[in-house]
């Protein structure tokens, strides 16, 4: 024990200026690491990391209580409603779910217009997997960038990606957007997220939503971004758990 607590004592790897000059973990935005270079952020992240476990209150104890959810419309309209709400607004819309349904889990604070652009992108590709032959009305409702920029920005992945799609096996389905990522609207909530019950807590939800809505779970796929991988893949679990079924 005496050991760990000499290793701990941060007067032995910061001096006391460096001390100083880290922020508390409550003071710490997204917007000051987007700021600094990746080594830099990366080096500060990990100061503050090491000096939050002296104390041991980094625990991840912060648990979403109604997550925003909405679902993107072809015409470029969205539906929108807390989590708790959304089955609802869902049996009312014609025709949902006949084919796949792909839900997205976001995991950055969407303060960030980076986050907000790349969340964007995403839903947008998908939205052109789904409706090929609307592909030109959700570009310009889904990106706010003019035409040159679009096209300045557009890489070959994403044209490699626009092919993929033409070629694959399904162009219909729809999209759920569980916006996990606008909760974080700090980084200690998303250093102290905590993925095992927030995932849980999606992962019942989605077994509210096959049954009420009568879903197949084959036609389920989730995707995450970043912290929200993980609490998709503890959706996954606990969905398996309490059906017996893989998503």
């Amino acid at each position: 024990e005496n050991a760990v607590s000499q290793a701990l004592k941060p007067s032995q790897w910061l001096s006391v200026q460096e001390l100083q000059a880290i922020p508390a973990v409550d003071e710490l935005t997204l917007e000051r690491l987007e700021n600094m270079s990746l080594e830099k952020g990366a080096e500060l992240l990990q100061q503050v990391y090491h000096l939050s476990q002296i104390n041991h209150d980094v625990e991840p104890n912060f648990v979403p209580s109604n997550i925003q959810v909405y679902v993107p419309k072809p015409n470029g309209d969205k539906i929108v409603a807390p989590i708790n709400e959304m089955i609802q607004r869902l049996k009312q819309k014609q025709n949902f779910g006949q084919d796949e349904v792909t839900i997205i889990v976001t995991g950055l604070p969407q303060t960030s217009e980076t986050v907000k652009k790349a969340t964007r992108k995403l839903v947008q590709a998908y939205m052109q997997r789904y409706n090929l032959q609307q592909q030109q009305q959700q570009a310009q409702k889904y990106n706010t960038e003019s035409e040159e920029d679009n096209k300045r920005q557009r890489t070959s992945s994403e044209e490699d990606y626009s092919e993929q799609a033409k070629n694959a096996n399904t162009n219909t389905g729809d999209i759920i957007v569980i916006d996990l990522g606008s909760t974080l609207t700090n980084y200690k909530r998303y250093a102290m997220l905590d993925i095992e019950k927030t995932g849980a807590k999606i992962g019942k939800w989605i077994v509210e939503l096959t049954s009420e809505l009568q879903l197949p779970h084959e036609t389920i796929h989730m995707i995450g971004q970043n912290v929200g991988a993980h609490v998709a893949g503890a959706a996954a679990n606990e969905f398996t758990r309490l059906t017996g079924h893989k998503l």
